[in-house]
């Protein structure tokens, strides 16, 4: 299937293609790629809007694996995927922070929303906001740092019993701070061993995902020497 066959199908018959048993993979990845170039410049984004805004898991997953791939903010997009970082789904959520990371889009809305990211029990997405906040510009850490101190994002535990609400409330606002301080000494370029020992309260399984993006590269070169 050639690119000028695909150009005249409409979004819908192309997101048709890519889930077709009987379509061959390369049918499939040159669908999924004239999707992207068309959102990319915001053409037709009504399709993947309703993805991202499905009340079917399936569909949301879809949608998010999109808009990890676009590698930029479409701005018509911009609401539906700062809904992801409340979906049910982790994967949804990871998929609003990449989005974020990749399109450089942020504000207030999107501030609060990666303050619960960073916080998130699954550590992929916690990793993820640590990642973002890492390499982002120093004015949207620093907004981001204030955002996370002032509790925003903070979801409220609602035991009846005051000292249970107490205790969970303490316990977030320890593990956002911890995360602040993790990000400050990446930021600063200090080491993954020195940072695991300074923080033994935090999953080893953070600082595994943050040195191996870390070390990408390096290990990239050394796979090709050989």
């Amino acid at each position: 299937m050639n690119s000028d066959d695909l150009s005249r199908r409409s979004t819908l018959e192309l997101l048709s293609l890519t889930q077709q048993r009987n379509s061959s993979h390369e049918n499939k990845y040159e669908a999924t790629q004239s999707l992207l170039k068309r959102w990319r410049q915001g053409i037709d984004l009504e399709p993947l809007i309703n993805l991202l805004l499905s009340e079917n898991s399936h569909d949301r997953l879809r949608g998010a694996n999109y808009i990890s791939e676009l590698g930029r903010e479409v701005e018509g997009l911009n609401v539906a995927a700062t809904m992801l970082a409340d979906d049910a789904l982790p994967a949804c959520r990871r998929a609003f922070v990449e989005y974020v990371e990749n399109s450089a889009y942020y504000e207030q809305a999107v501030a609060k929303a990666l303050t619960k990211c960073l916080l998130d029990t699954d550590l992929y997405v916690r990793s993820a906001v640590i990642g973002w906040a890492t390499r982002t510009s120093d004015e949207t850490f620093e907004d981001f740092s204030r955002m996370v101190a002032t509790g925003a994002g903070r979801r409220e535990p609602r035991f009846a019993n005051p000292l249970s609400n107490d205790f969970w409330n303490e316990s977030s606002l320890r593990r956002a701070v911890r995360g602040l301080d993790i990000i400050r000494r990446l930021r600063e370029g200090k080491q993954i061993h020195q940072i695991r020992t300074d923080f033994p309260g935090e999953d080893s399984f953070i600082f595994d995902i943050v040195e191996f993006s870390l070390t990408l590269r390096d290990r990239l070169a050394r796979w090709q020497e050989r």
